[in-house]
This record gives C-alpha cells, sequence and structure tokens, in this order.
C-alpha cells in the first residue's frame, strides 16, 4: 500500500507539501481543492509532472466538498458536474489516479412529525440527475487509470446509499474510506462499508477521541491496525488524514512501528 499525507494549511506553496512527504518517506500527496491556490486552473499539470519526476511523489485530489453534482436546480448542478470533468481532464495530464469527493445528502424539509429529504422524495428526478453524472464521468475517464471516489462523513443516509450503489454500477467510482469520521459518527457507516468493502479504492486514516478527530495515531479510541487490515483487500491508497506538519511528524513513526510489529 502507497501512504500520504494531505496538503496543509500552514503552508504556501505544493512543493513545501511535496518536501515534508519526502522527508516523512510517503509516496503520494492529497491535494485539497478547497482552497484557491488548488483549483485546478490555477494549477499547472507539467509542473506537477515535474515534480513527481525529481522527487518520486505523486498526487491525489480531494475535491470541493460541495459539489452538488444532482442540485434541483441544473444550471448548478451542471456547474459542479462540468468542475469534476475539468479535474479529470487535468488528472489526465497530471497522472493523478485518484479523485475523492463527498456526496450530499441534499435539502432536507423539518415537518411537525418527521424530516423529509427532498432527494428521497423526489426520487425519480434525483436518480435521473446522477445516471446523467454517472454517465459525465464514465466519458471524461474513458479508459484511464483513475478512479472517482465516494468519501463517508457523517454517515450515508438510505437515499444515499442507494444513489451510490448506482454510482458503482460502473467501474470508474470507487469509495474513500475515511475511519475517523466512522467512528465520530458511531460507525453509522459500518455496514455499508463492510458490504461494499470490495470497491474501497482509497482510504484516510487518522485517530479519534469522541467527536475530536484527525488526531495522530495512539491519540484516540481507534485501533489503527484493525482499520488497516480491514481496508487492504484491494492494496488501497492510504492518506494520513493529520493536518500539522508537527502532528504528522509525530504520527508516521508510530504508524511505521505499528505496521513493523503487525
Amino acid at each position: 500500500m502507497h501512504y500520504g499525507m494531505p496538503t496543509l494549511l500552514e503552508f504556501e506553496t505544493l512543493e513545501e507539501n511535496v518536501a515534508l512527504a519526502k522527508e516523512l518517506g510517503l509516496q503520494f500527496v492529497e491535494i485539497n481543492c478547497n482552497v484557491p491556490e488548488f483549483q485546478v486552473d490555477r494549477l499547472n499539470a507539467e509542473h506537477l509532472n515535474q515534480l513527481s519526476k525529481e522527487t518520486g511523489i505523486y498526487f491525489t485530489f480531494h475535491l470541493d466538498e460541495f459539489l452538488s453534482v444532482t442540485d434541483p436546480n441544473t444550471k448548478i448542478s451542471e456547474a459542479y458536474i462540468q468542475s469534476v470533468v475539468d479535474s479529470i481532464e487535468f488528472a489526465k495530464s497530471a497522472n493523478i489516479p485518484n479523485l475523492t469527493m463527498h456526496f450530499l445528502n441534499g435539502v432536507v424539509f423539518t415537518l411537525p412529525t418527521k424530516k423529509v429529504y427532498v432527494y428521497e422524495k423526489y426520487r425519480t428526478n434525483y436518480h435521473e440527475r446522477l445516471v446523467y453524472f454517472r454517465d459525465r464521468v464514465e466519458q471524461a475517464i474513458q479508459d484511464a487509470p483513475i478512479k472517482l471516489c465516494i468519501e463517508n462523513v457523517a454517515g450515508f443516509e438510505p437515499h444515499m446509499q442507494e444513489a451510490i450503489d448506482l454510482l458503482l454500477e460502473s467501474s470508474v467510482f470507487g469509495l474513500t474510506y475515511d475511519c475517523g469520521h466512522n467512528h465520530r459518527y458511531e460507525k453509522v457507516d459500518d455496514a455499508f462499508m463492510k458490504a461494499h468493502r470490495n470497491r474501497i479504492n482509497h482510504a484516510h486514516l487518522h485517530d479519534t477521541m469522541g467527536k475530536n478527530d484527525h488526531l495522530p495515531f495512539g491519540e484516540g479510541e481507534i485501533d489503527i491496525m484493525n482499520e488497516i487490515n480491514f481496508i487492504k483487500i484491494n492494496d488501497p491508497r492510504i492518506v494520513i488524514e493529520i493536518k500539522t506538519a508537527e502532528a504528522l511528524r509525530k504520527a508516521v513513526p508510530v504508524l511505521r512501528q505499528m505496521l513493523n510489529s503487525d
């Protein structure tokens, strides 16, 4: 398995992130596309390829967390879908093998006796937009060695699970398993992830104590080796999703010791 780190807010350049990854003996850096400097129209694929050639560090993408690709407003959803397509085209040029995206649960109406999700109520429209999104992603990726992976965050509602199954009908989609999110939200996605274990192509690894996540290994409640053993069936890439250089320098040797003693 390959291990990587996320781009850090404390660093001003991609080169600083790459330097830390190399120092820590990691294989890749996950570029977080939620910040201005890491938008695909501000990045240069040739530059990323040159960095990889010089350092041996390659890149993955974490896409915008608010990609509303099934928004009922088709102008809004089309803009988000085009953003994903643009990211895929960039990934082809920059030899980026994986893109991770969050999956939105949609607007919820709070009624006197229950909550109703718009996507659940308007299921036919929701599924039509999902299939359209799936087709656009397939057309963009074609036979390129790229996966678009859906990450678990606060729990997949039943209508979201059904929707993800629609996407997973295509081989270009996979799952990003975040063990810290799953633990933080009382393992709400355990059953879904276990049932789809063979589609986990990417992972985010960090420790969690109660609602406090992204902790260095050993500072929380998670059995890290148990999580690694769960996901290793597909030899996924694993992002050590810890958000500061100091914490990463602390966490990586601990993880290496865990791996060596397993």
